[in-house]
């Protein structure tokens, strides 16, 4: 298969490396920054171009995969589905939820696949909690609470991360990621509340309580002006004992568990994890334009869901 990789940044660089390792895949670039992009890549039988529409118009592509600014998702996908190609895009899915639904649209008329990486739902401490609770080999649940913390994004691309017009925050960049996977276990919330703190000099910190029937969810995502290491840890509590992941270990009650781990990412020389779960992602898609089939695992409507419950959240925040 062919892939046409928009965007090769800190994201896009992960992306590209997990192509790379993949047997039978082929890749052609498109990065405005075509000198960076070549200094990264260091193979010249990779094309790279200026622009996505051009590498879309010369290259025989099966599917796009984009890694570029949130602000630029909407418009980006819908060309390429537009264009009679299967789409692959990072999250969030877009700024807003009309542009998802746009997004969408494309998708239903161009009869192409679109799946947005939600990459924490192939992770293996949150695939392994999703076998927990889908068991209920440890009884119900009773209160989870998920962090994602991170030091301010200081390295993207003319500092777009920083604008809230641009990546939606600290909510929809980053907290999107446990708020997603929230959604995608338990679905709609009873109902929400939230408290988001605008603090100075980058610093944004979101808390997001989800109460359900009998349990509760909360999600805590903060970028700091500090000099801190990413970290994105769980705390699962049931009615017969724990789950937790923390310091790269899952542990069960008190047992360390061993899950089999996907392809790790390379170092991307931004504040992100080392985790598995991005290879994983891909193979799947691939696999599901191969059989034809749509990607259940992670459907456009429900990464649609989680960008409607963000704009909910930033609507009834409490504003410190």
């Amino acid at each position: 298969m062919k892939v046409g990789l928009i965007g090769i940044g800190g994201m896009g660089f992960v992306h590209f490396n997990c192509y790379k390792k993949m047997e039978g895949v082929k890749i052609a670039v498109a990065d405005i920054r075509v000198d960076m992009a070549k200094e990264k890549i260091k193979d010249d039988s990779v094309p790279v171009y200026a622009s996505y529409e051009e590498m879309i118009e010369k290259e025989e592509l099966d599917f796009v995969d984009i890694c570029t600014p949130s602000y630029l998702h909407a418009d980006m996908a819908v060309y390429a589905l537009e264009h009679g190609l299967h789409t692959l895009c990072e999250k969030p899915m877009s700024t807003s939820s009309a542009e998802a639904q746009r997004m969408i649209d494309a998708s239903e008329k161009s009869g192409k696949l679109l799946m947005i990486a939600h990459v924490v739902r192939f992770m293996s401490p949150y695939v392994y909690l999703k076998s927990v609770i889908d068991s209920c080999e440890l009884g119900k649940p009773v209160h989870i609470i998920m962090h994602r913390l991170s030091e301010a994004p200081k390295w993207s691309w003319e500092n777009w991360m920083l604008v809230p017009e641009k990546s939606g925050g600290v909510a929809l960049d980053l907290s999107v990621h446990d708020i997603d996977f929230t959604h995608y276990v338990f679905g709609q919330p009873k109902s929400l509340s939230a408290t988001y703190h605008d603090l100075k000099n980058n610093s944004n910190h979101v808390s997001t309580v989800f109460e359900y029937d009998g349990f509760s969810v909360e999600t805590v995502g903060g970028w700091f002006n500090a000099s801190i290491p990413f970290r994105a840890e769980y705390l699962a509590v049931f009615e017969n004992g724990y789950v937790e992941s923390k310091g790269g270990k899952i542990i069960n009650c008190g047992k360390e568990v061993s899950v089999e781990a996907g392809m790790t990412s390379e170092d991307t020389g931004i504040n992100l994890s080392g985790a598995d779960g991005y290879a994983d992602e891909i193979a799947y898609f691939m696999d599901c334009i191969k059989r034809g089939r749509q990607p259940m695992r992670v459907t456009p409507e429900s990464s649609k869901n989680s960008v409607e419950l963000v704009e909910k959240i930033l609507k009834v925040a409490k504003k410190v």
